[in-house]
């Protein structure tokens, strides 16, 4: 941990709440849009913030960190988003079918899921190299249309042609499962 960060952290955990304060100010808005980018729910991404560093003023004398201060809050800002966003998951399948979350019936659902997943990179594979390639940067990198153009030098219609012609084959090759696609990848692909 560099020297102003570590000096920072002793403050905090000695109960410095006017360098607790400043610490949160000036870091809560970038803890917030990674929570974001994950949760996409901002009341519960600034829910999740909150608490992080509620338990490091709570707990900070026991808190031990190895890194620097702000990875530390990071990565429990994204733990706690990840753990959330299971939650969430859970929650909707639990709704929807009781009898998901348990035995037989949930280890089916995730042997087609995994079925279903296989059929997707099938179809992902057989589209042309540029039009696949755009199209991974695209959903699975979350880069911008700029960003790929820029990448691959090719302008942005371009781009958002690759991108319409990818999604109209994946149509094509699973018509059965566009549905179910889009509901099961809905986190994984930016539609």
């Amino acid at each position: 941990m560099d020297p102003q960060e570590e000096a920072i952290w002793k403050k905090i955990r000695q109960k410095d709440t006017e360098a607790f304060e400043r610490y949160y100010k000036t870091h809560y808005k970038s803890f917030f849009l990674m929570s974001c980018k994950y949760l996409k729910d901002p009341a519960q991404a600034e829910e999740i913030v909150n608490d992080v560093f509620l338990k490091l003023w709570q707990d900070g004398e026991q808190i031990t960190i190895e890194t620097s201060l702000k990875s530390y809050i990071y990565r429990a800002v994204i733990n706690r988003s990840i753990n959330a966003l299971n939650k969430n998951k859970r929650e909707i399948l639990f709704i929807t079918d009781p009898d998901i979350v348990s035995g037989e019936s949930y280890e089916m659902r995730q042997m087609e899921e995994n079925e279903l997943m296989v059929r997707l990179y099938a179809a992902i594979e057989k589209l042309p190299d540029q039009c696949r390639r755009v199209f991974e940067m695209s959903r699975f990198e979350e880069l911008k249309q700029q960003e790929i153009a820029d990448r691959l030098g090719i302008s942005i219609k371009t781009v958002k042609n690759h991108i319409t012609i990818a999604l109209k084959q994946l149509n094509k090759s699973l018509p059965d499962y566009v549905i179910l696609l889009i509901i099961l990848l809905k986190s994984f692909l930016r539609f």
